[in-house]
């Protein structure tokens, strides 16, 4: 094998049945790591992370009778 062929499929091992909810924020940040920039398995790992953070922006309600 190549190296590139090497490095796949070290990758493709990497992420095969990983549960991203049960993993620490540390360990997010380094599965995210693992992997290059633009990559699924970074953005699952992202967004995984900062859907455990509430919202920094307001709700908005979307009612007629709340603006009177």
């Amino acid at each position: 094998m190549t190296k590139l062929e090497n490095r796949v499929a070290k990758m493709e091992k990497a992420t095969a049945h990983v549960d991203l909810d049960s993993m620490t924020d540390e360990e997010l940040h380094a599965y995210a790591g693992k992997f290059p920039m633009f990559s699924k398995e970074m953005y699952a790992a992202v967004l995984t992370l900062v859907g455990r953070r509430p919202s920094a922006f307001p709700v908005v309600h979307d009612d007629p009778e709340r603006g009177r």
